[in-house]
């Protein structure tokens, strides 16, 4: 089967996250993913691209890469942004703070940082560090 291939450049700036993550997400939906409906599914999404944003080139020419590509029943979200890369294996869950056990009313006491690949894994259980072309990032892996 020929894969679905859809993918959006922003510019690296704060505004641009919400129209990337609208992208990514309206574009899973209308494919029928089914875990494009939850509320988790948009929060991996933006954590990928919030990720991007903070430690992705800030000037004038850094952007966000945004990829979705669906074959047969496996979806690939890739963020692409313009940093030198990190091994992704020293940001994973299991390199990070535990993920604290919390209910739905303290979500809010979360800390700010720390928890986003704990999150982006709760979603997308397979995680790989990516280059394209001078742009490093994540490519998120969902099976269904």
């Amino acid at each position: 089967m020929t894969p679905f291939v859809a993918s959006l450049s922003v510019p690296n700036r704060v505004e641009s996250i919400r129209l990337a993550a609208s992208f990514l997400v309206q574009t899973a939906q209308a494919l029928r993913i089914p875990a494009a409906g939850t509320g988790l599914f948009e929060v991996a999404i933006v954590e990928a691209l919030n990720n991007a944003f903070k430690h992705g080139r800030q000037d004038a020419d850094g952007s966000i890469l945004c990829e979705l590509e669906l074959v047969d029943r496996c979806l690939k979200v890739r963020v692409f942004d313009q940093a030198s890369g990190v091994p992704l294996e020293l940001a994973l869950p299991s390199a990070v703070a535990p993920w604290p056990e919390h209910t739905a009313d303290q979500w809010k006491e979360i800390p700010e940082s720390g928890y986003g690949l704990h999150l982006i894994a709760a979603v997308f259980p397979a995680l790989r560090a990516v280059s394209r072309d001078g742009h490093h990032g994540i490519e998120m892996e969902l099976t269904f």
